[in-house]
């Protein structure tokens, strides 16, 4: 193949002629565009020239091509008329040559004739050297392989490219001019380069020629603005570039992480090309209103704004669109050669942005506006005014505060006094980082409602823009993702200046605009700039604009700034002198500064700010701290007194601090920040709420992880999230963007709770930030008055397994591991549809929690769990109490009633499932090649002798429910029976607990709803052909039930090492069983009943080798340690038996024996925390060919929970040790152990389940030995590799006082009144808090507040009459605490109400022994002095009370006490003898209110 296309060069009488042919493929892959174009250049001087192009596009019967020879006619009508004809012919030498007649040229008014004969030079049109200066160790130009990031187009081509390709994609040769590139020794690399500092590079290290197709560009290590990546900065010229390696973006493309380093060379490429595309004169796409467009030229951000966070990297093939094609190959040489031509002639606007329109719901929730300093300027003047975006929506909006003009965020647009409309366009351009913040709507007490900045027009590469004299309009647009808001149309009037006629002359000068621009460059060059300034300074009516100028000039100043040497060979750079240059700051500024702080007027708050914290810095510098931190505190004071809102003033004192070097500037704990954005809820709804939803659930809508249409609403924000991570690799960031998607409404907030927990449960970002999924930490303020907290006496109830439920911990397992084996897949993550052996882990982890459930139950004497039949009413219902109902986390949950029962349709509908599954198994219609197409993922259970153990897996999907496939032919009997229950009794948008994967485990009915799945499951896992034999792979391993052994005791019993060598056999085999011990005491977290934990315990296993397998001996033994405990009366039901471990051990070679023990903190089951998985005593630590890999850290069984209670007396048990050949279950392959989190419940990270065996083996199915089925207390005696010991579990109930021994009788005293008794259940009631432990509440009005007359009875305080003491306790909003009106007065009972004659009993609450109450200490609260009534035992009593503002009450032990509040404070007096009349809106259980601290009876 010999192409036509190609470039073309000719020269005659001194003119150069330049022709590009593009018909055929000049390159494999390159695209024909059918172009020819072509230059002719005629040189006048060194630096000028004037060019022609001629171009025209080619239809397919333009040209001919005949044999050897493309004829070519055309004309060309683009501000020249041209006629031509162009003959190409393949030259005896095998080159192509062209000849190239003019027929007609007009240019200018004259027309010519003109003929020239060009040579084919090259396949490319473009040829372009690339000097590339770089700091660090090495020049990072990478190569790329397009496939090695998951995030693509699903049809992109694999292939490898580097920073030049997509340029060679598009005919543009790039070559590296490596004796040209210099390493730059930087010695000060931590020091964020400016603006200025790379220009002068730009100046030292490239040859700014406009007649050489030359690019600079300088690989440095920071900008001062971290978020930016690269940029254009070297002003008009455009002839280089800067790319920062060390942004977030690039950092990691030397990380040993192939994900994290593909995504960051990635990010580095599209940088590189997208920054040189920009000295090439290429514009962004939406300069040319292009929004779309997934061209080098576009950010990434932007249109994932527009569309969907990561929608640009899968919708990218690292091209060019047709536009930038076409210009790279065939645009006039004047427009594309870098350093030839303006910027502003490809965006040049010719009129005002126009107004988005009426109908645009996004720009109808922000306004834009700009605010002048002032309307009126001097020339020479800086232009000053405000931009503030505003949220005036009724919604949370999420916006990109980058207003600086240098990333196109907010464009200006300006109309000269002539008329003449110009875009202002900046020195610089940024490829960066968004800033992205929440605007709330106005008056929300959650964050501001707007966003402001102060910014100013002086200088750019349009030159001046208010050099003229006369009036200009400005406007302001801003872009954003879905938004376009214009601002209102500002005036601004230029007069002439008065002074020295020849002063506008000397600053209007590109070298000023430059110096002023660039941040006043410490180099020679602008010295007569810097004189200029200063003697302007020197006159009084000068100093307030020059002192703007001055702030403007002395950025560098106030740094150490680096200077250029001149000595490209060496590359150096130096650091110059800087005092005086920081005393030059302080002396330029001070007038400013006193102006400033006299001026008052808001308009120049950010002046201020501004020229505060330069000095600031200055000072600083010159180790003037004091002075410093004076100016800063005179400019907060300022400030506060003139109203500036508390955010503007805390960010200020952040920032000094930053300035002083005392702290980092740190956004806030990560974790805690997951918190917060867990804790936070949307309480009310409106009808756009619905549409504005994205995912289809709609706001108001409870979310359910169990609902299969959930899971795939939530795939969608699960998506969007880990996108956000992955294009900014930036975790603080991420979590800003999942608290935004909630408070903006732009997802149902639950949703987002439940995506933002599977992105940290699965995401390495989250993982290496060390996040966790947040859960239950705070202290449980529930005592013994705790209505569940009942002394177990009498017949046993269903409300004594409540501390069992409700245990923090248990919940928490629950909830995660539901995360970690996510029903809908975790697609978003590594592209599969579920964790290896989902299913079958599924079934295994809920038969392991019935059984230990059961255990607990029958501790108590309550029968096991009866499976849920579809046709009952359930008599008890569930609620779990106030605790946990007036938490605002559980606003959305409410208890399950007693006496419903399921719809007909809903029980038709489950037994008609259920049929249809037992009927595809029977009739073999459930294959596992039908479960593999579903799945994609091969079973690893898969045994070469047993094939068909992968059943328990696939089984386990279909009851589930975690597929589509499964839910249209067997439905989503486990699933959707969740659902039935949170929704029976319920209205939108509550639900009960059974709905969340958070909290179904505290209903009872959880239990039994499983016990009914568990049933299911196990009558498929029972058929006969899916028996277990026993035999096959076991050890050549002999143990007895005295070879295992289990106490409290870190070593074994007296006797048990005891070895015989002469018989080779253990010595001793009688022992007595030990009691291990557990305890039930108080609650320990909120929302909890009761904890139950156990002291610690070992087991001790003696193995020995067979004596009949002596050839054993000579390798080692790889053994499975598999350990079963179970309620003794229970071994023969194999469902009932609770694995405790599984862990693998190593006989060595030649050992004959081996004693192992092993402590329960090492157990395989419990969930270990990060530091915890690797404790030195583990037995497995010194085991060989074991990998230590990465668990789910928070899953796994809670480690308080790991043995049943017991009995008081002690109730007997049964362990279990079964051992197994490890070759065989781990595939002779390498056996694992996680760091953290259990494996034998949640698996390893990216690793398939460490066992191949079924879960739970031997006890998994029927058992069979000799092809006999056998019990498993036959099995243990039979089989030499399985043994059966007993013990015993004893407990002790601490939640109660134990009652002391009676002592002897004595005679009865006199009865004498208890003078501290407390009348009440004060923890259950109204709270005792410590007088720290304030909260605030928005509440203010009439209070009312029950006492519990039985309890005043119950004490025995008195005979027949007696008086109450109580307090009220709290501090004011603003340091006001105010009481009124209290009365106290006897209940009407089972009314809000009181006797009529008994209300006028009022008390005047008074502290310090009778002071009236002023003011107090907001920070400590007061306690009030006693208040005494006289009350009747027997008999409630309201304590009604006026409270006069919100303020912070102490937080007490029960969060819901038994008070009222009137809403309306001013309109009590008129309802005070009738709080049940409905039109009084009352409020009952607040959570927030708790003014009585104490009361006392016959106290004297």
């Amino acid at each position: 193949m010999n192409p036509v296309s190609g470039s073309y060069r000719g020269e005659k009488e001194g003119v150069n002629y330049e022709l590009r042919i593009d018909i055929d493929e000049s390159s494999p892959g390159v695209v024909v565009l059918n172009v020819v174009s072509g230059d002719i250049v005629r040189v006048d001087g060194v630096f000028s020239f004037q060019s022609l192009t001629l171009r025209k596009d080619v239809a397919d019967d333009v040209y001919t091509l005949s044999g050897q020879t493309v004829v070519y006619k055309g004309t060309e009508d683009n501000g020249n008329t041209a006629k031509f004809t162009i003959r190409v012919a393949l030259g005896n030498n095998g080159v192509w040559a062209a000849h190239v007649h003019l027929e007609e040229l007009r240019q200018g008014g004259h027309r010519h004739k003109l003929e020239y004969d060009c040579v084919k030079y090259s396949k490319y049109f473009r040829h372009v050297t690339v000097d590339v200066d770089y700091y660090g160790d090495e020049l990072v130009l990478p190569e790329f392989d397009t496939h090695s990031c998951p995030d693509r187009p699903p049809d992109l081509p694999k292939r490898i490219i580097t920073p030049f390709t997509p340029y060679e994609d598009v005919g543009v040769q790039m070559t590296l001019n490596r004796a040209n590139s210099t390493q730059i020794e930087d010695p000060d690399p931590t020091n964020p380069w400016t603006l200025a500092e790379l220009s002068t590079a730009m100046t030292f290290h490239q040859n700014i020629n406009p007649n050489t197709w030359n690019i600079w560009v300088f690989l440095a290590s920071a900008y001062r603005n971290p978020r930016v990546g690269g940029m254009m900065f070297d002003k008009k010229q455009r002839k280089g570039c800067a790319i920062f390696l060390d942004h977030v973006w690039h950092k990691d493309m030397k990380s040993n992480n192939p994900t994290l380093k593909a995504k960051a060379t990635r990010k580095f490429i599209h940088t590189f090309v997208h920054e040189v595309g920009h000295v090439l004169n290429l514009p962004h796409p939406f300069d040319q209103n292009i929004l779309n467009s997934t061209s080098f030229m576009n950010y990434d951000w932007r249109y994932n704004n527009r569309n969907s966070p990561g929608a640009y990297f899968r919708n990218f093939y690292y091209k060019f669109d047709d536009f930038e094609t076409k210009f790279l190959r065939h645009g006039r040489q004047d427009f594309v050669k870098p350093g030839a031509c303006s910027w502003a002639k490809q965006k040049r606007n010719t009129a005002m942005p126009a107004d988005p329109d009426t109908d645009d719901r996004w720009a109808k929730r922000l306004q834009l506006k700009i605010t002048p300093e002032k309307t009126t300027y001097k020339q020479m003047e800086v232009v000053s005014f405000v931009v503030q975006l505003k949220n005036v929506h009724k919604s949370v909006v999420y916006v990109d505060t980058r207003f600086d003009l240098s990333t196109d965020t907010v464009k200006f647009f300006l109309v000269s006094p002539n008329g003449t409309v110009v875009e202002v366009d900046p020195m610089e351009y940024e490829i960066g980082s968004t800033n992205m913040k929440l605007l709330f709507p106005s008056g929300s007490t959650e964050g501001p409602d707007r966003h402001s900045e102060l910014i100013r027009i002086l200088y750019g590469k349009g030159g001046f823009y208010f050099q003229e004299i006369g009036k200009y309009q400005l406007k302001a647009v801003y872009e954003s993702g879905q938004f376009y808001v214009t601002s209102n149309l500002l005036e601004i009037t230029i007069h002439p200046w008065t002074g020295n006629a020849g002063i506008p002359q000397r600053f209007f000068t590109e070298k000023m605009g430059d110096y002023i621009t660039l941040g006043g460059p410490l180099e020679s060059e602008y010295k007569e700039c810097r004189a200029l300034l200063d003697s302007l300074l020197a006159s009084p009516q000068n100093k307030d604009w020059i002192g703007v100028l001055k702030v403007l000039t002395s950025e560098n100043a106030s740094k150490q700034a680096r200077q250029m040497k001149l000595d490209k060979s060496h590359g150096k750079l130096g650091i110059t002198s800087h005092d005086a240059a920081n005393n030059d700051v302080l002396q330029s500024t001070k007038d400013t500064l006193k102006r400033l702080h006299a001026s008052g007027a808001p308009g120049e708050n950010m002046l201020y700010e501004e020229v505060t914290k330069l000095r600031a810095r200055a000072y600083v510098n010159l180790g003037k701290v004091d002075e410093a931190q004076k100016e800063v505190e005179q400019l907060v004071y300022d400030l506060q007194s003139r109203k500036v809102k508390p955010f503007v003033i805390q960010n200020i004192l952040d920032d000094w601090k930053v300035i002083k070097g005392e702290e980092a500037k740190a956004p806030k704990g990560l974790q805690d920040r997951v918190n917060e954005i867990m804790k936070w809820t949307k309480e009310d709804y409106n009808d756009d709420d619905e549409e504005d939803e994205e995912s289809g659930l709609g706001h108001g809508i409870f979310f359910s992880a169990f609902s299969p249409e959930h899971q795939r609403a939530s795939s969608n924000c699960v998506q969007q999230i880990v996108n956000v991570a992955e294009d900014t690799n930036d975790i603080s960031y991420t979590l800003e963007y999942a608290d935004a998607m909630q408070k903006t409404g732009k997802y149902n907030f639950l949703l987002v709770h439940y995506a933002l927990n599977v992105f940290i449960t699965h995401h390495p970002l989250a993982r290496r930030a060390g996040l966790r999924v947040s859960e239950i930490t705070e202290s449980s303020t529930m005592d013994q008055s705790t209505f569940a907290m009942v002394e177990h006496i009498g017949e046993p109830q269903e409300i004594w397994m409540d501390y069992w439920r409700n245990d923090a911990d248990f919940t928490f397992h629950h909830e995660h591991w539901h995360l970690v084996y996510r029903g809908g897949g975790l697609q978003e993550f590594s592209g599969q549809k579920h964790i290896d052996r989902q299913g079958e882990l599924f079934g295994y982890m809920h038969r392991q929690m019935l059984a230990r459930y059961n255990a607990e139950r029958q501790s108590w004497g309550l029968d096991v769990v009866k499976a849920y039949n579809y046709d009952e009413i359930e008599p008890l219902g569930c609620d779990v109490g106030e605790e946990f109902h007036s938490d605002p986390r559980n606003s959305y949950m409410k208890p399950r009633p007693p006496g419903k029962k399921w719809e007909g349709s809903y029980v038709e509908q489950f037994r008609n499932w259920e049929f249809k599954l037992k009927e595809a198994i029977q009739n073999g219609q459930l294959t596992t090649e039908l479960f593999d197409a579903v799945l994609e993922n091969r079973d690893a259970s898969d045994l070469d002798y047993n094939p068909r153990k992968g059943f328990a897996n696939y089984w386990g999907h279909a009851i589930e429910n975690t597929s589509s496939t499964f839910s249209n032919d067997y439905g989503g009997i486990h699933n959707y029976g969740h659902s039935i229950f949170g929704s029976i009794g319920q209205r939108r948008p509550y639900s009960s607990y059974m709905n969340s994967t958070a909290t179904a485990v505290r209903d009872s009915i959880f239990f039994r709803w499983h016990t009914h799945v568990e049933t299911l499951l196990d009558q498929l896992l029972s058929h006969d052909k899916y028996k277990t034999d026993l035999q096959l792979g076991t050890p050549s391993i002999i143990l007895s039930s005295s070879d295992v052994y289990i106490s409290k005791s870190n070593e074994p019993p007296k006797g048990f090492l005891d070895w015989s060598e002469k018989g080779k056999i253990w010595v001793n085999n009688k022992f007595d069983a030990s009691t291990l011990t557990t305890t039930l005491g108080l609650p320990e977290k909120k929302f909890e009943w009761g904890k139950l934990r156990h002291d610690g315990y070992t087991y001790h296993i003696r193995l020995m080798r067979h004596p009949e397998k002596q050839y054993d001996r000579r390798k080692d033994l790889a053994l499975t340690m598999r350990v079963f405990i179970c309620p003794t009366k229970c071994v023969e039901q194999r469902q009932r038996w609770i694995e405790i471990d599984k862990f693998k051990y190593v006989l060595k070679r030649g050992q004959q024996y081996a004693v192992v023990s092993r402590k329960d903190t090492h157990s395989t089951v419990i969930r270990r925390r990060e530091g915890e998985g690797a404790p030195t005593d583990d037995p497995e630590i010194d085991v060989p060919n074991i990998l230590t890999v990465d668990g789910f850290c928070e899953c796994g069984w809670p480690h308080n929970m790991l043995l049943p209670r017991g009995t008081a007396g002690g109730e007997d048990y049964s362990i279990l040790v079964c051992v197994t050949d490890n070759t065989i279950d781990t595939g002779d392959k390498e056996s694992i152990r996680s760091k953290c989190g259990s494996l034998s419940y949640c698996g390893a990270r990216d690793k398939r389940y460490p066992d191949r065996r079924m879960m739970g083996y031997p006890l998994a199915t029927k058992m069979m030995v000799d092809g006999k089925d056998v019990s498993v207390s036959e099995a243990a005696r039979i089989l030499d590799n399985m043994a059966m010991s007993s013990f015993k579990i004893q407990n002790k109930d601490v939640r109660f006082p134990q009652p002391e021994p009676e002592p002897e009788p004595e005679p009865e005293p006199e009865p004498v009144p208890d003078r501290n008794a407390i009348a009440w259940l004060s923890n259950k009631q109204v709270g005792q808090g410590e007088m720290s432990a304030f909260r605030s509440s928005k509440w203010s009005g009439r209070f009312r507040v029950l006492i519990d007359g039985d309890y005043i009875k119950t004490t025995n305080a008195f005979a027949d009459v007696g008086y109450m003491e109580l307090r009220f306790q709290g501090r004011g909003k603003d340091g006001e605490y105010t009481l009124a009106n209290v009365t106290i007065a006897e209940r009407i009972p089972n009314t809000l109400n009181v006797v009529d004659n008994d209300v006028t009993r009022p008390a005047d609450v008074t502290f310090n022994k009778g002071e009236k109450i002023t003011a107090v200490n907001p920070w400590k609260g007061v306690v009030s002095d006693p208040v005494k009534f006289v009350v009747q035992p027997g008999k409630d009593y309201f304590v009604t009370f006026t409270l006069d503002s919100p303020g912070c009450y102490t937080n007490g032990s029960n969060p819901r006490v038994s008070s009222w509040l009137i809403r309306d404070p001013k309109g009590y007096a008129q309802h005070e003898l009738n709080w049940d009349d409905p039109a009084v809106k009352t409020d009952r259980y607040l959570a927030s209110i708790y003014c009585l601290e104490q009361m006392k009876v016959n106290d004297e």
